[in-house]
């Protein structure tokens, strides 16, 4: 943690550091904040089963005692891929520990994984002090599932965990009648805007904002409809200086671009690289050149595929993943040449059509990479 001459959070702060300085302090004495968004969007990654009920008439646990449950069931710490922060559980234990969010009370855990259907979703609800709710959408995890569901947001309007999120805010909404937020981060962000925008009207008028937290964006048809226009501006976009994942697809609301601590695209999509000065983000103005990069490329890319080639793209991309029989990216990574070899193979037995997709795609990608590098 680095500190400043007047004994405050530097501008190299994250969000642990953020816990530590500005932890003490309860909702109360100091308002909810944007840092907390983020802090509560991440809190959806963690498995709260048997933990946490998922029954909305089920008894609530308070933050501190889901984390007493959750190191009792994981006294080693549970390990959740290769995609995630590895500082998750950290990040946890600290706010379980802070007077700030140690008191709030969690409830309707729910992690529903379903290949058949192609969803992956999972969601927790936070009760604040003054009785408002944080709905916390899980982002893309570590399953194969949960992937291919990403890709599907390019053509598929709505996929099943969008569907899933909406019914989630009703049925919660329906329990707590306070204030809401929404957030997430990755697809959780995602999530959290189109259950906003798409939940009936009684719950509707009762957010209070819905973060998005380097989330993707939608299809044209989803930001040109009157049902999103009704919270356009409510929704709050985060994304990092050369954000790869929150430049796919569209986005119409304003995006907020914060300074990340890592010099990659992808690693910045990583929550814990955010820099945090005092309660907020450290903003900047625009997206660095290489975000620039990423959010035109993309655009030409998909621009130049219309929806059945992007549904026909992503049935050949997993159909040579599933291949491998793996069913999460650790596993599709610990036999990393086994697996390799498999993919080979299947991409060998498509058609000359399918072949030529993969390529192009891999030439635009390449021509993304290079101007990247100019």
């Amino acid at each position: 943690m680095t500190e400043s001459k007047n004994g405050g959070m530097s501008d190299m702060a994250n969000v642990i550091d953020y816990i530590e300085w500005r932890g003490d302090l309860t909702f109360e004495k100091s308002p909810f904040c944007e840092v907390d968004n983020l802090l509560l969007s991440t809190a959806a990654f963690i498995d709260f089963q048997g933990i946490v009920s998922a029954d909305p008439w089920g008894m609530p646990v308070k933050l501190s005692v889901s984390a007493e449950r959750y190191r009792e069931k994981y006294p080693e710490g549970r390990y959740y891929g290769v995609v995630m922060p590895a500082d998750i559980e950290t990040v946890f234990y600290k706010m379980a520990k802070s007077p700030r969010f140690r008191d709030i009370y969690l409830t309707c855990y729910i992690s529903d994984l379903n290949e058949t259907e192609g969803k992956q979703f999972g969601a927790v609800t936070m009760v604040l002090p003054d009785n408002s709710i944080f709905i916390s959408y899980r982002g893309t995890d570590d399953t194969i599932t949960g992937w291919r569901e990403d890709f599907n947001l390019s053509f598929t309007f709505p996929v099943p965990s969008q569907k899933a999120a909406v019914e989630y805010l009703e049925t919660v909404a329906s329990f707590h009648r306070g204030g809401i937020r929404l957030g997430g981060h990755s697809k959780g962000g995602n999530l959290a805007v189109y259950a906003a925008a798409m939940c009936r009207e009684e719950f509707q008028g009762r957010i209070i904002n819905a973060y998005s937290n380097d989330g993707p964006g939608f299809m044209a048809e989803f930001i040109e409809s009157d049902e999103f226009r009704a919270v356009e501006e409510r929704v709050v976009t985060y994304v990092p200086q050369s954000s790869v994942v929150g430049m796919l697809l569209s986005h119409s609301e304003a995006v907020h671009v914060i300074e990340s601590d890592r010099p990659l695209g992808i690693q910045q999509h990583d929550p814990l690289s955010w820099k945090v000065l005092g309660t907020s983000f450290v903003h900047l103005d625009n997206l660095s050149d290489i975000g620039l990069i990423h959010k035109d490329g993309f655009r030409r890319i998909l621009d130049g595929m219309n929806t059945e080639r992007r549904r026909r793209f992503t049935d050949i991309v997993f159909q040579i993943i599933e291949a491998t029989e793996a069913k999460t990216l650790t596993e599709l990574s610990e036999a990393k040449l086994k697996n390799a070899m498999i993919m080979l193979r299947a991409y060998n037995e498509l058609d000359r059509e399918g072949k030529e997709e993969i390529r192009e795609f891999i030439r635009s990608l390449a021509v993304m990479g290079a101007d990247t590098k100019k």
